[in-house]
This record gives C-alpha cells, structure tokens and sequence, in this order.
C-alpha cells in the first residue's frame, strides 16, 4: 500500500478532525463530603467516611479529546477527626479529637477507560480516573472544657517553637499535596453530566490533626495548652508518644460534580476529499 504526501496530510487532518470534535468545555460544582486519616481518629482509612464534613467545591475543566482532560478545582470544606470514636485502646485513651477549614487549589489531569462525550449518546458513560497537583490550607482547632473552639498552633502543644524544644518548630498552616482518585460519569440530559468520585489526597505534613510526636512538659504551656494537648483522664508523662511522626497525614473528599458542557464552535470538519 504506497502513501504519498497527499494521502499523509488527509490522514493528519482527519487526525486532527478527532481532536478538535471532542474537545469541549465544562464548569461544574462539587457537593459532598470531607475524608480524614491521621494521628487522631479511626485507625482505618475506610472508617474515615464515617467523620465526614460538608464540603463544596468548583470546577472548571477542558476536554482534549474522548479519553483525556485538565482541569482546575477549588473546593471549600472541614476535617474532623475524634480518639472518642477510635477501637483503639491508646487513641480512646488519649482522646485527642480537632476539626479544621480546610481550602485547596487542583490541578487534575483525567483519563476516561471509556470513550465519553457530553451531549453524544453513544458515548454518553464512563468510568475514570484522575490525578493532580493541589496548594492547600487548614488550621486545626479544638474545643475546651469551656465549649470554646481555639486553634492549637498557636499553643505549641508539642512544644512547637518553645526554647525548651528548639528542634520542633512551628508547621505551616499550607502545603502541597497529591490528589488521586477514581468515579464514574454518566450525561443524564443533553449538555448535563453528573459523577459521583472519591479522592483522597497525600500530603507532606502530619500536623493537619496537631498531632504528631511526643508529650511535652505541661509546665511549659499556657493553661489552655496544656488542658488541650492532653485531654486524658490519666495524664500522659513528658517523652510519652502523642503521635506517630513516620505517618503523614491524608485527607480526601467524597461526592457527586454536576457539570454543564461548552461545545467549542468550531466542531467540525469539512472538505475532506482524496
């Protein structure tokens, strides 16, 4: 079979031709719930579902064809965590619980194992999968015996910038993080596709809980510091382990994206001829 120029510039356009036909645009908003694995809490990540938090998210995304797609997220919601609902006896004895805010920025690259494109019926499902880069923000707080919520960075409650610890510094209340995930899409009406997907997100910090290392000295802390950096019944000695600081911290989202598709104008091609 001889190819000559001609027939490689045909066969280049029509290339091209499938590019451009499945790329489209979607904006879409995310409703669901907040995952947490840590220090505090179950000791299963599949428990996690269980401590679920509200959670709202926005998605701006570019199709580049029937398999692949970049997109952008911000999503806007809060980690909660309990030792009170742990099976183990350390953790419900420690009992330990925080919530935080917690704020992100994505950006996702997805790959769909089916063929998909909004507003075509034959491709109108898929199962996908999907990965990125996120920047996010959290500042983990916990309650007193007063009923009050006080964010715990600020009290040092690992000793954290004390002179009488100087290798334990303030964390940063922001990181970077790589979010992985899989769900399902399906076009319910036309130009409208909905997907239900779970994420989780793996970090670089363990202080999203403020829990990562050993009991301090509680005569170095401010009052409230010390009455929220031991919350047992049995007052845990200086040097005892509070946390596990070879184990980062994990969080994720679960739930359903609603998203309205932006065919690009120019969707097709013409004047093909061999």
């Amino acid at each position: 079979m001889k190819f000559n120029c001609k027939n490689i510039i045909i066969y280049i356009y029509i290339l091209n031709c499938s590019i451009v036909l499945g790329q489209t645009n979607e904006i879409g908003v995310f409703l669901g719930g907040s995952l947490f694995h840590g220090d505090v809490g179950y000791n299963n990540a599949e428990y996690a579902i269980l401590n679920t938090q509200p959670t709202l998210g926005f998605q701006l995304k570019r199709n580049l064809n029937y398999h692949f797609g970049v997109s952008i997220h911000i999503h806007r919601g809060t980690l909660y965590s309990s030792d009170a609902n742990a099976s183990d006896f350390f953790k419900t004895e420690r009992n330990l619980h925080f919530k935080s805010k917690i704020t992100e920025f994505s950006l996702i690259s997805e790959f769909n194992l089916r063929p998909y494109m909004s507003r075509y019926s034959e491709y109108n499902i898929s199962p996908f999968l999907f990965f990125g880069i996120s920047s996010f923000y959290f500042n983990p707080k916990a309650q007193s015996n007063d009923g009050n919520w006080y964010s715990l960075r600020p009290l040092g409650t690992e000793g954290q910038g004390s002179d009488y610890y100087p290798q334990r510094e303030l964390y940063d209340l922001n990181g970077i993080a790589i979010p992985f995930g899989f769900g399902y899409k399906i076009n319910i009406y036309d130009y409208l596709t909905l997907n239900f997907n779970i994420s989780w997100r793996i970090t670089f910090t363990d202080y999203i809980d403020d829990v990562s290392t050993t009991y301090v000295d509680p005569n170095i802390l401010s009052e409230l510091g010390a009455e929220l950096s031991d919350q047992s019944n049995n007052t845990f000695p200086e040097g005892f382990q509070r946390g596990d600081p070879n184990q980062h911290d994990k969080y994720g989202f679960i739930g359903l994206t609603i998203l309205y598709s932006i065919k690009d104008r120019q969707n097709t091609c013409e004047n093909i001829t061999n």
